[in-house]
């Protein structure tokens, strides 16, 4: 695995070494002791919940987080297909407030991010199916689950009529005040 850092303070993409053999390929986005040694004891990789998602072609699943005592980090990874993945930095507090960052995300190169407490989370599906992992380090609490409109912050998604849900489509506008 290789580590780099991008243009939010902690955020990181992950480059996963697979390994390959006849059966097909096996590839970890996650070791508990590989993450402390690359990014540092300050983050917490004690994952409480993992879930998948399964979207289809022109999906925008965008842009999400949880906040308050549920806050929580996440490692996201795909496993089939490709999405353009999105990231905004929407801690007030930060030096990088305000700052997106962009990746394609494929299971032809594997990879996955490490999205810091404050981070919101979206991404475009690009292939006819996806599946993406999420690994959380808290469960999925209902009142501290929120987000930000993907069409509010600036970003373009490339698409005029992607398909996305009601919840989505009313998630507060960003506003960099």
């Amino acid at each position: 695995m290789n580590f780099t850092k991008t243009n939010i303070n902690g955020l990181f993409v992950i480059e996963i070494n697979p390994f390959n053999d006849i059966r097909g390929q096996l590839f970890k986005p996650f070791t508990s002791s590989f993450y402390s040694s690359n990014i540092g004891n300050s983050i917490n990789i004690n994952i409480k919940e993992v879930w998948f998602t399964k979207s289809k072609l022109n999906v925008i699943r965008a842009m999400h987080l949880q906040t308050g005592e549920f806050a929580c980090e996440k490692i996201v990874s795909i496993i089939c297909g490709t999405v353009h993945d999105v990231v905004l930095d929407i801690r007030k507090e930060s030096a990088t407030y305000g700052n997106i960052f962009d990746v394609e995300l494929s299971e032809k190169s594997p990879k996955a991010l490490y999205i810091p407490i404050g981070c919101a989370h979206g991404y475009r599906v690009l292939s006819e199916n996806s599946i993406v992992m999420y690994m959380a380090t808290q469960e999925h609490s209902a009142k501290d689950d929120t987000g930000i409109r993907y069409d509010s912050f600036g970003f373009d998604w490339g698409i005029e009529n992607p398909i996305i849900s009601e919840r989505d489509a009313n998630l507060p506008l960003f506003s960099i005040n």
